[in-house]
């Protein structure tokens, strides 16, 4: 009886520790979606400066085209996270309703291990990527010369709160994912 009792305690300690987990990881989404819309909106003024610049004055902003595609890759790296948690993926489910639960469950299981995989692999390349910007505090090459290595940071960070997502709803398991019918 005691140790059902202590692996019944035990059980209830792991669910309030991935409750916790959870929470943070929330939180930490809303910070990522937050910078990202501040990260969309610097891309849409500088693109209404560029163009009121250019049909006014008649110059263009040069560094527009190389910010604008730092900025966007942060943004979408950056939004991955929420994406994943709420399943908000581009998808084309024309069969699965008439699937049985086992297939879908096999297909659910497939796609979180194919996503970790795929988070990992581009987990790996970004914090490389963003590890070397850092060391040489990377600059653009336009003519501003603005830093881009907070960018290359944003992008490790959201592929690997991605991958914390990933896990969290592998340790929930596929039965809150996926409805019975």
């Amino acid at each position: 009886m005691r140790a059902s009792n202590e692996k019944e305690q035990g059980k209830r300690g792991f669910l309030a520790s991935l409750a916790n987990i959870d929470r943070d990881a929330t939180l930490l989404e809303r910070a990522a979606i937050s910078i990202c819309a501040v990260t969309l909106f610097v891309v849409m003024a500088v693109g209404a400066a560029d163009i009121i610049s250019g049909e006014i004055f008649g110059v263009f902003l040069s560094f527009k085209v190389d910010m604008s595609g730092t900025l966007a890759a942060a943004a979408i790296f950056l939004a991955w996270p929420l994406v994943q948690r709420q399943r908000a993926h581009i998808a084309v489910d024309l069969f699965m309703p008439y699937l049985p639960r086992a297939l879908k469950v096999a297909g659910w299981w497939l796609s979180q291990l194919l996503g970790l995989l795929v988070f990992g692999l581009i987990a790996y390349g970004a914090i490389e990527l963003a590890l070397d910007s850092v060391a040489i505090w990377e600059e653009s090459a336009a003519t501003l010369g603005y830093p881009i290595w907070p960018a290359k940071v944003a992008c490790a960070a959201g592929a690997l709160l991605t991958i914390m997502v990933l896990v969290l709803q592998a340790i929930g398991g596929s039965s809150r994912e996926i409805p019975d019918r």
